[in-house]
């Protein structure tokens, strides 16, 4: 009977700690420095421009707004502000529109967030939309911010810079 009791007590400590993950498989997003940083806005200002806007990174499905955006110039600087020039293609607000952006750098957490801004002002009447994502690839050439959890991104935004 006590050979019973432990093999049950055996199997039962096999599956619990079998079936529980190890953070690392759940790793979230890449941990970034201030060091980090200069790699995108050089330690002034860095241009950088969107090469694809994705409503769906996995699958690489586009958002609507994805040719508006990639026409235009967006320069990064140390103090969270993204510049942006607009390029020819608006974003369905014609000459009203405005584009805004910034970014927030949490150094003890290692995350950095942008958030974009798109709208327009008629009669003293603002309409917009913005969102936040997580930078989550940083190198020297390209930029990759996204929502959702590693593996299974879903909005995204995907710069380059020469």
């Amino acid at each position: 009977m006590n050979n019973f009791k432990l093999s049950i007590l055996s199997l039962l400590i096999l599956i619990i700690t079998t079936s529980c993950s190890s953070d690392d498989d759940n790793a979230s997003q890449e941990l970034y420095s201030t060091e980090d940083l200069s790699i995108m806005h050089n330690n002034s200002s860095k241009t950088w421009k969107l090469e694809a806007y994705f409503i769906d990174y996995n699958s690489k499905q586009k958002s609507e707004q994805n040719d508006c955006l990639v026409d235009d110039i967006y320069t990064f600087k140390p103090n969270g502000i993204i510049e942006i020039v607009a390029g020819l293609e608006n974003c369905n607000y014609g000459d009203n529109e405005i584009a805004e952006a910034e970014y927030r750098f949490y150094e003890d957490e290692g995350h950095l967030f942008a958030t974009m801004l798109r709208g327009e002002i008629t009669n003293n009447l603002v309409k917009s939309t913005s969102f936040s994502l997580q930078l989550i690839e940083l190198t020297e050439n390209r930029m990759v911010f996204a929502s959702g959890d590693k593996d299974n991104y879903k909005k995204s935004l995907i710069f380059i810079t020469e």
